[in-house]
């Protein structure tokens, strides 16, 4: 597939969303552009989001692509469309964190330039742990990757600096590349790391400011025209009115 990403200062910074099934992607993904929780959320498509965010004090075009599990036949089409890529796992799941390995070598290997954070979701259900903070924040530091544990279900704000300064370091290694420079993480040792597995947080920029357009894709297209929504539950309305919902 042609990359298409749009990488100017103007256009839209494009982020994917990945990782294995019941993780909490689309409920992440709602929770930081609606702040709402979905407690459970099905589907079979992609689904993509297009909002201005407010980043260094300058309104900033983002598009969030929240990602299919089980469509492995578009992964191409995902690392082809994204310049950034959030790696989501459940620390309550011991397989989803080894998709979420696998996903991190695999954009080491093919999208090398492209920013990661490496999320582990379900932090409030620590009793249940799987996954430890340190092998996986060890992991994201030999690939170069952000790293952080958070809890989807109960900290929007969170959930909130956690991808506001995500999005404002995307822009910086933007910026950086059409500078000549990179503040990209450089891979380092095991051994060289261990001194640095506190990670420090800057400033988050302004929240979102105007949420334009919420459309459903389709499992391999990366564009479509905008379908009709039901709110609350934030799904394409088939009919219109949803019953006993209203359509947005």
């Amino acid at each position: 597939m042609k990359d298409d990403r749009n990488s100017s200062p103007s256009g839209p910074l494009r982020v994917a969303v990945v990782g294995s099934s019941e993780v909490g992607k689309s409920a992440l993904t709602v929770r930081y552009l609606t702040k709402r929780f979905i407690g459970e959320y099905r589907s079979d498509t992609d689904m993509l989001y297009k909002c201005v965010l407010q980043v260094d004090g300058a309104p900033q075009p983002v598009e969030i692509m929240d990602t299919w599990a089980s469509c492995d036949e578009s992964s191409d089409a995902h690392l082809q469309w994204a310049e950034a890529f959030i790696v989501v796992y459940a620390i309550t799941d011991k397989e989803s964190y080894r998709w979420a390995a696998n996903t991190l070598q695999e954009l080491s290997g093919r999208r090398s330039s492209a920013s990661v954070l490496m999320l582990g979701n379900k932090s409030d259900l620590g009793h249940l742990r799987e996954v430890e903070e340190v092998e996986a924040r060890t992991l994201a530091l030999t690939h170069a990757a952000r790293f952080s544990e958070v809890s989807t279900a109960e900290s929007c704000t969170t959930v909130s600096q956690v991808l506001d300064n995500f999005i404002k370091e995307v822009k910086a290694q933007r910026n950086g590349n059409q500078s000549g420079g990179s503040p990209k993480l450089r891979k380092i040792s095991v051994t060289k790391m261990l001194g640095s597995l506190i990670g420090r947080n800057s400033p988050p920029p302004r929240p979102m400011t105007h949420l334009i357009i919420l459309d459903k894709e389709e499992r391999n297209k990366l564009h479509m025209p905008m379908r009709r929504l039901c709110r609350p539950c934030l799904r394409p309305a088939h009919s219109l009115p949803c019953s006993p919902h209203t359509a947005v």
